[in-house]
């Protein structure tokens, strides 16, 4: 068999799931499978099936080598950088008002690190209505966002959250980028499970995508798209709505939600 793939046996043993489990996650298409020319069966990227393997196993590194924390100032500065090559210098906000953003909200700036390197950040904002309905139909973009226009988290008050960026160090090699992309969602997921268990009562997430994979990323996590605001170019608006049918969908990325029972009342 070429050694660039897992048949469906070997992809099963290294993921460590049952065969009914491998074919309902290959079914949910989150398990990549390709017909090579010739054959009847399918078979599974061996590169793929691997830093698959290593997502599921992120939590429980011997040496905590992956960290998903609170930006400090200097996971910033290499965020910026991130930022800079993914979405170009114009688009980037400013070092200052990076820290201002996170002093107002401690929640703004998460950052992936790898034994001690950023390899990828997200940032959500809670913002002011109008200037989120700007965001979301195109009037604005997140560069806009200053501190003046974003608000505090607040506890037993029902408010929306606008995930702003989720962004990978594109120099990487695509089969690292995908794994720590999936790593970063798993980590966004137990953040949001964590925030409401504590009292933030989030009602819904926004965020814009830009490109198909974005696309294809919020989609598989349960966003829906508003074609109502989805006017400019290029950026398609979508929302979650943070309900406890909702919730359950994403506990199969979360390593947190697959022993929590439901934070909702």
């Amino acid at each position: 068999m070429n050694s660039e793939y897992y048949t469906a046996s070997e992809a099963q043993a290294k993921l460590g799931l049952s065969k009914a489990m491998f074919f309902r996650k290959v079914n949910e298409g989150l398990i990549p499978k390709v017909i090579l020319p010739g054959m009847k069966q399918g078979f599974y990227p061996r590169r793929d099936v691997d830093a698959l393997a290593l997502s599921m196993n992120a939590g429980t590194e011997r040496h905590n080598k992956i960290v998903f924390s609170r930006s400090t100032p200097a996971d910033q500065i290499e965020e910026m950088n991130i930022g800079i090559l993914r979405f170009g210098r114009d688009f980037i906000t400013p070092l200052s008002e990076r820290i201002a953003f996170q002093q107002k909200s401690e929640f703004t700036f998460h950052s992936l690190k790898v034994d001690g390197q950023v390899v990828g950040y997200i940032s959500m904002f809670r913002l002011e209505p109008d200037f989120l309905d700007a965001l979301l139909t195109g009037r604005k973009i997140e560069r806009d966002i200053s501190p003046r226009e974003m608000l505090p988290f607040v506890r037993l008050e029902p408010f929306d959250i606008y995930v702003d960026v989720i962004a990978v160090d594109p120099n990487l090699p695509k089969h690292l980028r995908d794994l720590y992309t999936g790593i970063m969602i798993s980590r966004f997921i137990d953040l949001v499970y964590s925030l409401l268990s504590h009292g933030y009562m989030i009602a819904h997430v926004y965020t814009v995508t830009t490109t198909i994979e974005g696309n294809n990323m919020v989609r598989k996590l349960g966003f829906c798209p508003m074609g109502d605001k989805s006017i400019a170019p290029g950026r398609i608006a979508y929302v979650f709505d943070v309900t406890s049918a909702n919730l359950e969908r994403l506990r199969k990325y979360s390593r947190r939600g697959q022993s929590q029972r439901s934070v909702l009342t």
